[in-house]
């Protein structure tokens, strides 16, 4: 009974998250011109840089294992840096995701797959993209499009 409750509210809070990340990210449009359209900045080489939060993949491959020494403290720090120098808030979701499938590609792994399956020894794929799409919180930044810091493309990904 307390289990589906639990799933009731996590169902519940993914459908608002995409709700509200739709909403915000459409076009609007005041007599025939578009106000803001966050989406189409928010390309590799616009939004964020082409090659996105290096010290912050090292950060997500760490905590998805488990790995926590003192040096880490300094990969935080660095990533937590390079996430809050994307000026525009509304691309950091973006620049982690481009992030994540960067890692993806590194590591030969797919784009898309099952949150069970093992990106890398020890590190599962909804371990790590839950890892990412943390950052935001994690580091304190502002994000427009998530809820509680976590970015809403967490919810796609069926974690």
């Amino acid at each position: 009974m307390a289990s589906n409750k639990v799933v009731f509210s996590v169902l519940l809070i993914v459908v608002v998250s995409m709700l509200v990340a739709t909403a915000t990210m459409a076009e609007y449009h005041h007599q025939d011109q578009v106000v803001y359209t966050p989406g189409q900045l928010c390309q590799p080489g616009m939004g964020y840089p082409m090659y996105p939060l290096p010290r912050c993949r090292a950060l997500v491959k760490r905590q998805c294992v488990g790995r926590g020494t003192a040096a880490a403290e300094q990969v935080r720090r660095d990533c937590c840096r390079q996430l809050a120098a994307i000026d525009d808030s509304w691309c950091r979701c973006e620049a982690i995701s481009h992030m994540l499938g960067g890692i993806y590609r590194e590591l030969g792994a797919p784009d898309v797959g099952h949150p069970m399956a093992e990106v890398f020894r020890g590190c599962r794929r909804g371990d790590i993209e839950h890892a990412a799409a943390s950052l935001p919180a994690f580091c304190n930044v502002d994000i427009p499009n998530g809820v509680g810091g976590v970015c809403y493309w967490l919810a796609r990904s069926g974690y």
